[in-house]
């Protein structure tokens, strides 16, 4: 039997003490004191309540926190903080319809807002933007615009002046003048027809240099003549140039002869053609329109709103011409052999090209892309070999490449006068024109 000492509390005394004790220590505090690494989540977790509940009680929209702020635990919850007026400063180029949009309010609450009796405003002045416009709406820039780009058809047998009239969004007259015809000239089933359609196409990047640059250059010690060509320019046109009207057999010219005649800015020779009959070995299509077809399979292709690549053609040669083939595209040049693929010396070459003088050295003229809005145009009297003008291509930082003809063939024009002139007569060249507003064409 246990004895009590009269000094000390008995056993059942500390067990109160300690109960009340506790209780106390535990009670639940009525607010807590941010620390590093706190969040509104690992607070209210920590203290038995929920995220929403813990903004209420500190009049809090967002999750938003700083170390050493205090939060309340408890209580009635506080009132929502007052919103500062949200103020807007006019820039250049600001209007009321603008800044209403940007903070989706109406152009009338803006009006109202600031007691403005018109819609004048000027850069600096600063406007008030009512409520429910406090946060400013995110503008994104379209990444799309429509263009008028006219294509050739051919009239179907159940196609009718009114049909097509509807489907083109025009009217039957309207179409015959486009096309030349009279009001007593019908329209029959196999006629091509000139239509107009508006497009969406990719709104091309802000261009930051000069449409055209020409320079000397000697990469790999090589002396060359460049033409670099920013397809970012809206009136930029690069399509062929043909001795004549349209493509005459037997009929040819030199460089600068072409590049006179035309006004082209700067011209190059174009690919491969029959010495005799100067018919061109590969596809040509010019303003949408298909104008010779071969076997040469890879092209330098350019749709109506400057966008190039050098692609194989989609249409196999036995079921040419087709109106599918180079669907879109407004210029195609075919050409080779293909020297550069994705930044690299390209070596394993089409069967198309089996004439072994075709690899040996000669003076050389290719054309190529650093991008799909870089095009690069590049002339040469050195005697290379396909290989050594592939690394040519690739020093001036080329992505893609297809060699032109060479040898006698080989030449290149800037501003209307031959840098380069071939020593023959050649099919056509390529030749890109600035300050064009005319027709854009696909296919």
């Amino acid at each position: 039997m246990f004895k009590c000492d009269p000094m000390r509390p008995p056993l059942r005394l500390y067990a109160l003490l300690t109960v009340l004790l506790t209780g106390a220590a535990m009670a639940a505090p009525t607010a807590v004191k941010v620390h590093t690494g706190d969040t509104l989540f690992k607070i209210a977790t920590r203290h038995g309540m929920t995220v929403a509940k813990l903004r209420a009680l500190n009049g809090l929209k967002g999750d938003t926190i700083r170390v050493g702020q205090t939060l309340r635990l408890k209580g009635a919850a506080a009132p929502p903080r007052a919103q500062r007026p949200t103020v807007h400063t006019v820039r250049s180029g600001d209007t009321l319809s603008i800044i209403a949009g940007r903070y989706a309010v109406s152009v009338g609450a803006l009006k109202s807002a600031n007691s403005l009796r018109g819609t004048t405003i000027h850069a600096g002045q600063r406007l008030r933007v009512p409520k429910g416009g406090s946060a400013p709406v995110v503008v994104r820039r379209p990444t799309t615009e429509v263009r008028v780009i006219y294509s050739f058809i051919r009239m179907g047998v159940r196609d009718t002046a009114d049909s097509l009239a509807r489907k083109y969004h025009t009217t039957p007259d309207a179409l015959r003048r486009l096309n030349g015809l009279s009001s007593r000239k019908h329209m029959v089933p196999g006629m091509k027809l000139l239509v107009a359609q508006r497009v969406p196409v990719p709104i091309p990047p802000r261009a930051t240099g000069r449409a055209l640059t020409f320079k000397q250059l000697t990469p790999l010690n090589i002396p060359v003549q460049l033409v670099r060509v920013d397809l970012r320019h809206r009136d930029v046109l690069v399509a062929p140039v043909l001795p004549h009207a349209g493509l005459v057999f037997g009929l040819g010219a030199r460089v600068g002869q072409l590049a006179q005649r035309s006004g082209a800015r700067a011209l190059i020779n174009g690919s491969y053609f029959h010495p005799q009959t100067f018919a061109p070995a590969g596809d040509i299509v010019m303003q949408g329109r298909m104008l010779t077809w071969g076997r040469i399979p890879m092209a330098l292709a350019i749709t109506p709103d400057n966008r190039a690549t050098i692609r194989a053609s989609t249409t196999p040669l036995l079921r040419r011409p087709l109106d599918t083939t180079w669907r879109g595209m407004e210029t195609v040049i075919a050409t080779g052999p293909r020297i550069v693929t994705g930044g690299r010396v390209h070596t394993n070459y089409s069967q198309a090209f089996r004439d072994p003088a075709l690899f040996g050295r000669a003076a050389r003229s290719a054309v190529g892309l650093s991008s799909n809005r870089d095009l690069v145009m590049v002339s040469t009297r050195a005697r290379l070999t396909t290989t050594e003008m592939g690394k040519v291509m690739t020093r001036l930082g080329v992505r893609e490449a297809l060699l032109l003809d060479g040898g006698s063939s080989a030449g290149l024009a800037w501003n209307g006068r031959a840098v380069l002139d071939s020593v023959r007569k050649v099919s056509y060249g390529i030749g890109v024109f600035t300050g064009y507003t005319g027709r854009r064409y696909a296919r």
